[in-house]
């Protein structure tokens, strides 16, 4: 993500780059045409020589700053498709470890269930078998 800001930066100083490039381009133009000593025909040449780089400069400063862009543009994709790609994979492990822990609560369960029954079957035997003896403890004391 600081990179992707990082680009961002890149993009908005260029603007102002180009900003700076213009300004002090025609700044310099001005400045070598007041000191000067030349014609009016020799200074009209050397405006136009001039204006004709500083077009060309222009044109490659906004090659550079289209390429930059394009660049940034094809980086947050490749970011974008990555996490993407990471995303999908961890929603993947964590549906695959939901079903394997929920195959083990539902074999914990039946095994729980299992001891339940087998526990109330017990307690139901151990039961009768007291009702018995109590019964027959009963039958002897009435006889004796």
């Amino acid at each position: 993500m600081k990179t992707c800001e990082r680009e961002h930066e890149r993009g908005g100083s260029t603007g102002r780059f180009l900003e700076g490039f213009f300004v002090g381009g025609l700044v310099g133009a001005g400045i070598a045409l007041l000191l000067a000593p030349r014609s009016g025909a020799e200074t009209r040449q050397v405006i136009e020589e001039r204006a004709l780089e500083l077009q060309e400069r222009t044109k490659e400063t906004a090659e550079q700053a289209r390429l930059q862009a394009r660049q940034v543009g094809d980086q947050v994709a490749e970011s974008a498709k990555h996490v993407l790609e990471t995303a999908r994979a961890t929603a993947e492990e964590a549906r695959s470890e939901a079903e394997h822990v929920g195959r083990q609560l539902s074999e914990s369960a039946k095994q729980v269930q299992q001891k339940v029954e087998e526990t109330a079957e017990d307690a139901g035997s151990e039961a009768k078998q007291v009702g018995h003896d109590v019964a027959q403890s009963a039958r002897r004391v009435r006889k004796g």
